[in-house]
């Protein structure tokens, strides 16, 4: 690819119309360079690929940045997006306001400054966006006059410490100092940033570059990047970039690039690379560049100068894509994100997968499998037939079963100890176990491979890898697994042969060089989702927007809360752990993972904490996140919900009432009304969750709105999150009472008494109606109708496709489908044994 690129560029001199010495030093040069060029990568890349269907506003990604906190912004056609690990939102753009730049000739440039305002600039205009509501300013001009400004700015620059400069008619105005310093007359400014906090750099057109003493404001340098031959080629645009004193610069012009490095310290200018094409931006991580271009992109090694042309980004299904690239950005853990012209973004993971998969069509997976062509085919232990048995170094027996892992420390122990997916494991189905050289013991399911780590005796924790890490998505075949004696070792799948060495898997514990923050992502309110300034009930909820937000104000009736937390675990989503207490309800930590939470995490590593039937007070909910069960070293993120008193109930209200009542009535009086006043809270609360459940049972009668057709995960053949469905206990309970619900004594029920009709105890009666009831009622009804059916098939001979329609099946395939999953017979064959 490099000697493509040096081809292109000699063709390219040829028709520029250079004389033949110029033509061949060129020519002798990038051959030189393509001689001395070696990969700078750490690794090959492997790339997934976010785009529209996903939720991107746009297919077309300009900017890339990750935030502080490690949220990413992406700015697309005319959209600012958000992706907090799970969903991309974006800013509604019918409000932008856009300030015209008439000195701005660049494309997409993206700032965020110190006084939270994100700033994007395009081809002669700026918008800006409040990041604390984030929302689109609704007057620039008033932005720039609270910098002090009242004249038109014609272009805008932020510096790497957040300054705000404006460039006006009479110089460049710093919005720190309020001091202005003059620029030069005839040249267009393209760019600037500061250095060391004492200096600042100016960068024109024509590559003069300018320094200036930020305290002085004198001028202390100035020198051009080039000379005066290439002032026409390389005057469009600039890229700048920033490390330790070094800064490095992309020039473009009208079909090719240069890339310049200025020492900052020495005060000297180095060429670094050309181009017949152009060089998008520049991004930088452990010493090295990154830039993008409209082949693929660079690699630049800062020091060495060893530089790599990367053409072809090959992706997830094994396709190689070949696109323009306009940015590239790290997130905090080191993934890299790619912003492409017409493929959406693009994502590789910080560490390359440790997993080698080989096709039976490859001969490698031939010779692999010969490892373990010896090994028995079927197993028994204590007389039962099993999938695997394995003994390991401690003289631990390990056995799989279709129901978890089994182990016994010693051949007497008459009970195993078991692991399941309750503990961390990806599927119950073991199919072998081997034990690596750091006697950690290894199984294949049919879903990913696990590892168990060992410490002290005990099982630490387990760590799963699936398709995700490389792993083929299929199941693994009974008894095939070894550990080579170099500590490689081999697992056979149905279709593939997997070999990976955990001695060479850094992270097998979970060492990473990074920490993971948990972040309020989603808020809902009495099933209402909330957003920034909308009202409920009268109440605006969030002033600011809800990434900005620590503290909430509540109503006493807004009382049934659902909080949404990412820890943006971009790279391994599923071993997110999450440390959890809510003071005010209890001081107990509470520790939870996609595999034992019981939904509360799921499979995206998002946390999902219900927080119903809140009493007014103050509740302070504390969070970590952690890549790790048993690290919490950061500092918990607290978030404070108030739900105040009615106004009725406030102090001042209280107080006059119980005077009135002490001067009228009497002590005995006042201890009688302020029971009375327990009594009416209780009761207020039951009779709202009384309307509820009428109101949940009345839509289940009325099945007018209802078609019962498939859900999207049936027909993806996906499994269906069972934290949004109602649970089979509630179903039958919600049966057995709704006749009582729909009667005409309903007026006269309680709980107690609705509890008595389901025939269990009251307490367990307000769980599990409070864990359902703001549920969509379509498994419900399901299941009535279903029940229904089944009377319709003992009872009548009406055709099956009647039968489907008049319980509101959308298809008689649907109805046959659905009757054969409940019963394991279709419904002729219901009528038939009935």
């Amino acid at each position: 690819m490099v000697v493509s690129a040096i081809l292109y560029t000699f063709a390219t001199t040829i028709v520029m119309g250079m004389s033949w010495r110029t033509k061949t030093s060129i020519f002798l040069a990038a051959l030189l360079m393509s001689c001395l060029t070696v990969s700078a990568e750490p690794k090959e890349r492997v790339y997934s690929k976010f785009s529209a269907a996903n939720g991107l506003a746009d297919n077309s990604a300009h900017t890339i940045h990750c935030t502080k906190t490690g949220r990413l912004v992406i700015t697309t056609m005319g959209q600012i997006n958000f992706y907090d690990g799970q969903m991309f939102t974006y800013i509604d753009a019918t409000n932008e306001n856009m300030y015209p730049l008439e000195k701005y000739y660049g494309n997409y440039h993206l700032y965020f400054d110190k006084y939270h305002h994100l700033w994007l600039k395009n081809t002669h205009n700026v918008t800006c966006v409040d990041l604390l509501t984030e929302k689109f300013v609704s007057s620039i001009e008033e932005e720039f006059s609270d910098f002090g400004v009242d004249e038109k700015v014609s272009d805008l620059f932020v510096d790497q410490r957040g300054v705000v400069w404006l460039l006006l008619d009479k110089g460049l105005y710093c919005s720190e100092t309020k001091k202005t310093i003059r620029v030069k007359g005839g040249l267009n400014l393209q760019d600037l940033e500061t250095y060391a906090d004492k200096y600042l750099l100016l960068f024109y057109s024509n590559s003069l570059l300018e320094m200036y003493d930020l305290a002085t404001g004198e001028k202390i340098h100035e020198s051009l990047a080039y000379g005066k031959a290439d002032i026409g080629r390389y005057g469009k645009t600039s890229v700048l970039y920033n490390y330790g004193s070094m800064f490095y610069q992309i020039r473009n012009g009208d079909k090719e690039a240069v890339l310049n490095q200025f020492d900052a310290e020495k005060r000297e200018w180095k060429e670094l690379m050309r181009a017949p094409y152009h060089l998008n931006n520049l991004a930088g991580r452990d010493s090295l560049l990154y830039i993008p271009c409209e082949y693929g992109y660079w690699t630049y090694e800062i020091g060495s100068g060893k530089t790599e042309h990367i053409e072809g980004l090959r992706m997830e299904n094994g396709s190689e894509l070949r696109t323009c690239l306009n940015t590239m950005a790290f997130d905090r853990q080191g993934g890299l994100w790619i912003g492409t012209e017409r493929t959406g973004l693009l994502y590789s993971r910080p560490y390359t997968a440790p997993f080698r998969v080989y096709g039976w069509d490859d001969k490698r997976a031939g010779e692999l499998a010969g490892y373990m062509e010896n090994m028995p085919q079927t197993y028994t232990f204590k007389g039962k037939s099993v999938n695997c048995v394995f003994r390991d170094s401690r003289g631990w027996t390990w056995v799989g079963t279709s129901t978890g892992l089994h182990y016994y420390r010693k051949s007497s122990d008459h009970l195993p100890q078991i692991i399941t997916v309750r503990d961390g494991l990806l599927n119950n189905v073991i199919h072998s176990i081997t034990e690596d050289q750091l006697h950690n013991i290894w199984v294949s399911t049919s879903y990913g491979i696990s590892c168990i780590l060992i410490e002290n005796d005990m099982v630490h924790y387990i760590n799963s890898y699936n398709q995700y890490d490389n792993v083929p998505d299929e199941a693994f075949v009974n008894g095939k697994a070894i550990c080579r004696p170099d500590g490689m070792i081999i697992m056979q799948a149905l279709d593939h042969v997997v070999t990976f060495n955990p001695n060479h898997m850094q992270t097998l514990r979970g060492d990473y060089p990074f920490e993971i923050y948990p972040k309020l992502i989603r808020l809902m309110i009495n099933g209402h989702e909330i957003r920034t300034g909308d009202e409920l009930d009268g109440n605006v909820i969030l002033e600011r927007a809800l990434t900005r937000t620590k503290e909430i104000n509540l109503n006493y009736d807004q009382n049934s809360i659902s909080l949404v937390f990412s820890a943006l675990n971009f790279f391994r989503p599923y071993q997110t752990y999450y440390r959890v207490r809510v003071r005010g309800l209890s001081d107990e930590w509470n520790i939870y993972a996609a595999y034992n939470s019981g939904g509360l995490v799921d499979k995206r590593g998002l946390l999902h904490l219900p927080l119903m039937s809140m009493r007014p007070g103050t509740y302070f909910i504390e969070v970590q996140a952690s890549v790790l069960p048993d690290k919490w070293d950061t500092t918990p993120y607290e978030w404070i919900i108030n739900i105040n008193e009615p106004w009725w109930r406030t102090t001042g209200m209280v107080a006059l009432f119980i005077g009135v009542l002490l001067v009228l009535i009497g002590i005995n009086l006042y201890y009688y009304l302020r029971n009375a006043n327990m009594r009416a809270m209780r009761n207020s609360e039951e009779v709202t969750l009384l309307k509820r459940i009428h109101n949940f049972a009345e839509r289940c009668n009325d099945r007018r709105d209802f078609i019962l057709e498939p859900v999207p995960e049936e027909v993806r053949g996906e499994v269906i999150d069972s934290q949004n469905e109602l649970s089979a206990e509630f179903i039958e309970t919600m049966i057995r009472i709704m006749p009582a619900v729909l009667s005409e004594k309903a007026s006269r029920l309680t709980m107690r008494s609705l509890s008595e009709v389901a025939g269990i105890d009251v307490q367990h009666f307000y769980s599990l109606v409070t864990s359902n009831i703001y549920k969509s009622p379509r498994l419900l009804v399901h299941t009535m109708m279903l029940r229904k059916a089944e009377e319709m098939l003992r009872k009548s001979v009406k055709p099956i496709d009647m039968i489907a329609k008049e319980c509101g099946f959308v298809s008689p395939n649907y109805f046959i489908a659905s009757f054969y999953h409940a019963h394991q017979m279709t419904p002729a064959e219901y009528r038939e044994k009935r």
